[in-house]
C-alpha cells in the first residue's frame, strides 16, 4: 500500500488500489481519467453513452476507495444520489454484486446510517426530517447518478452542503434543454468514445433506422407544435395534435413491417396515448400493455418481469423506461412522442441498444421526425460544447411560442394528409435498404381513402374500415375549404357498426355514441327528414337513390346521406 498523505485533497489517486479484472478497455480508461482529474479539480462529470456500464465503473470507483481506505484505516462517508427509484434500485443491485453494504435515504424506507455508503433520493436527502442526518455524515465521496439533471436547485444545494468533498457526476448525455452550462457544478468534463465506436467494437448493439419524411405533414404537426415553460412541446398541444386515430394507426402499420414480432419499448406522450396505443396493438393481436409513473409499483415490477420474460411484447411507456431499465434483448424502438431535447432522445433509443447473444440489430421506427431534428443515435455529438453551454441562459416563458419554420401563415389541415407523402423512409440498414417502402406500407392499405361531403356541415375522410369526421369552416355562413378539428374517429377493427334492416337495433347502435348520434342528429335536421327515417335501411337507400341492401356500414351509410 502507497503510503498516502493524511489530507484527502493532497491524496494521489492514481495511487488508490485498484480492482479492474471485470472492466472493460473503456471502463479502465474513463476510471483514470477521473482519478486524474480527481488530482488537479474537486468535481469532475463523466460522459458515457446509454447501456455502455457507467453504473458498474462508479461502483468500481467505490470499491477502490473503500479498499484503499480501509487499509489505511480511515473513516469515510460515501453519497450516491440519483433521482428515480427505478435508478436507485439498480445502483444497489450493482454494490450487491461487489459486496458493498450500503444504506438508503429514501422516503419510508429503513435507515442505516452507520454503513459508509449511503444511496439517498435528491428528494428525500435535503428534507426536514433528513437534513440534520445528512450533515453529520460529512460525506466525502458524492456521486451523482444521471448527472444532466444535477443542475436542479437540489443538487446544488447538495454540493455547497460538502464544499470539500471529490465529485463526480455521471450521464449519458451532458446537455440541457436550455443550453445551460454545467461549469457552476462540475470543473471538467471527461468524454468517452462516441457511440459509433462502441458499435464497431461489438459493446452496443448495431441498428436499423427509419424515420418520416422531413417535408411531411406529420412532421410539420411536430415543427409547428406549442412550446411550453421548459422547452420542449407542450404534452397537451401533442396530445390534441397526435393522439388521434390516424396517426396512431401509422404507428402500428410502421411496426407490422418493420418490426413485426419483435420485443420492444413504444414512447408515448401521455397515459391516455399511451393507452389507445396499446389497446390498437392489442387489438391486431399484439401482447402490448401501457406502463407510467402512476402505474403501482408492484404491478409496474410485474410488467416489466413479463416483459423480460417475453410474455408481454411491447410495453407502451409514458417516460419511464429513459434512465435505468436493462433489458439488453430489446429488439425495436418505436418514437411517437416527440420532444426538442436531445437528451431524451438519445435515453430513448439507447434502452434498445444493449447487446445480448442472439441479436444482430434493434430496429428504430421514427414516427415523429426526431432524426431531422438530431440525426442518427451514433452522430458523433460535440459534448465538450455542450457542458459548456451558456452561462447566461433565457428561459421560455411564451406557452404559445412556436417553431418558426417557413410560412408563418401555413395552417394544418389532417383532412389533407397524404398517404403517398407520409411513407417512412429506411435512413439506414442493409436489411432494410432494398425493400421497396412505398409498395411494402400500400400493402396495409386495402382500400383507398375517400371524402365525403356530409350535408356541407361535415368532412368524412377514410373508408369503410376506419375514418375520421371533421366540421367543415365556415366564415359568414359560407363553407370554406378547411376544417377544424377531428370530432369522431371509427375502427371497424375496435367497433363495427353495421346496420341491417332492423331500425330498431340500428338506433340502438347509434345511441351507444354520443359523438355519432350528434353527427346523425344533426345531419337529419340539416336534411330536414326524421332521425329515424334516415336509420331504416330501406328508406335510406330508397331516398339517397342506392340500390337496397340488407346490411350497411356505417361509412356506406354516411356515404347515402351525402347523395340525398
Amino acid at each position: 500500500i502507497p503510503i498516502l498523505k493524511l489530507r484527502l485533497f493532497n491524496m494521489d489517486f492514481q495511487q488508490l488500489i485498484q480492482y479492474n479484472n471485470n472492466l472493460r478497455e473503456h471502463q479502465v480508461e474513463a476510471k483514470r481519467k477521473i482519478y486524474d482529474a480527481w488530482n488537479r479539480y474537486g468535481s469532475v462529470m463523466l460522459q458515457m453513452p446509454t447501456g455502455t456500464g457507467k453504473t458498474y465503473l462508479f461502483t468500481s470507483i467505490v470499491n477502490d476507495i473503500l479498499s484503499t481506505y480501509r487499509e489505511l484505516h480511515k473513516d469515510l462517508h460515501i453519497l450516491i444520489v440519483a433521482h428515480r427509484t427505478e435508478l436507485l434500485d439498480q445502483i444497489s443491485a450493482t454494490l450487491s454484486k461487489f459486496g458493498i453494504a450500503h444504506g438508503f435515504v429514501q422516503g419510508a424506507r429503513e435507515q442505516h446510517l452507520w454503513k459508509r455508503v449511503q444511496i439517498a433520493s435528491i428528494m428525500s436527502l435535503l428534507t426536514e426530517k433528513n437534513y440534520n442526518n445528512t450533515l453529520r455524515l460529512k460525506f466525502d465521496y458524492i456521486i451523482v447518478d444521471e448527472a444532466h439533471h444535477s443542475l436542479a436547485d437540489t443538487y446544488i444545494r447538495l454540493f455547497e452542503l460538502f464544499p470539500n468533498a471529490k465529485k463526480l457526476g455521471v450521464t449519458a448525455t451532458p446537455w440541457r434543454l436550455n443550453h445551460e452550462s454545467f461549469l457552476k457544478l462540475y470543473q471538467t468534463l471527461i468524454t468517452s468514445p462516441q457511440i459509433s465506436w462502441f458499435i464497431s467494437k461489438h459493446l452496443l448493439a448495431d441498428f436499423d433506422y427509419v424515420s418520416i419524411k422531413p417535408d411531411s405533414y406529420t412532421q410539420k404537426l411536430v415543427d409547428r407544435s406549442e412550446v411550453s415553460q421548459t422547452g420542449d412541446f407542450s404534452n397537451a398541444d401533442l396530445d390534441n395534435t397526435f393522439n388521434t386515430q390516424r396517426i396512431r394507426s401509422k404507428l402500428y402499420e410502421s411496426y407490422k413491417h418493420f418490426a413485426d414480432g419483435r420485443k420492444g419499448i413504444i414512447y408515448a406522450i401521455n397515459k391516455l396515448h399511451a393507452a389507445k396505443i396499446a389497446e390498437l396493438y392489442s387489438s391486431h393481436g399484439i401482447n402490448a400493455v401501457a406502463i407510467d409513473c402512476d402505474t403501482p409499483k408492484e404491478e409496474r415490477q410485474n410488467l416489466i418481469e413479463l416483459f423480460k420474460e417475453g410474455r408481454i411484447k411491447v410495453l407502451v411507456n409514458v417516460e419511464i423506461f429513459t434512465e435505468g431499465f436493462d433489458c439488453p434483448d430489446i429488439s425495436f424502438i418505436q418514437l411517437a412522442r416527440p420532444t426538442k431535447s436531445l437528451a431524451l432522445y438519445l435515453q430513448q433509443v439507447g434502452r434498445g441498444l444493449r447487446i445480448v447473444e442472439g441479436k444482430e440489430k434493434t430496429i428504430i421506427i421514427d414516427n415523429v421526425g426526431l432524426y431531422n431534428y438530431f440525426g442518427l443515435p451514433d452522430a458523433n455529438r460535440k459534448w465538450q460544447y455542450h457542458f459548456k453551454g451558456q452561462d447566461d441562459v433565457e428561459h421560455v416563458t411564451n406557452k404559445k411560442d412556436r417553431i418558426s419554420i417557413g410560412d408563418a401563415d401555413y395552417v394544418f389541415d389532417e383532412s389533407k394528409f397524404n398517404e403517398d407523402n407520409e411513407e417512412m423512409l429506411v435512413i439506414r440498414g442493409a436489411t432494410l435498404r432494398n425493400v421497396p417502402i412505398k409498395s411494402v406500407l400500400q400493402k396495409s392499405i386495402v382500400k383507398p381513402i375517400q371524402e365525403i361531403s356530409l350535408c356541407d356541415y361535415y368532412l368524412v375522410r377514410g373508408n369503410s374500415d376506419a375514418f375520421s369526421v371533421y366540421p367543415f369552416v365556415k366564415k359568414k355562413g359560407k363553407v370554406t375549404g378547411g376544417v377544424s378539428g377531428c370530432i369522431y374517429e371509427y375502427s371497424s377493427k375496435q367497433h363495427p357498426i353495421i346496420f341491417t334492416a332492423n331500425t330498431d337495433k340500428n338506433i340502438e347502435l347509434v345511441k351507444r355514441n354520443t359523438k355519432l348520434e350528434t353527427i346523425i342528429g344533426f345531419s337529419a335536421m340539416l336534411l330536414q327528414i326524421p332521425e329515424h327515417e334516415i336509420l331504416n335501411l330501406d328508406n335510406l337507400c330508397r331516398i339517397s337513390g342506392t340500390e337496397t341492401r340488407d346490411k350497411a356500414s356505417l361509412f356506406e351509410v354516411l356515404k347515402m346521406l351525402s347523395e340525398i
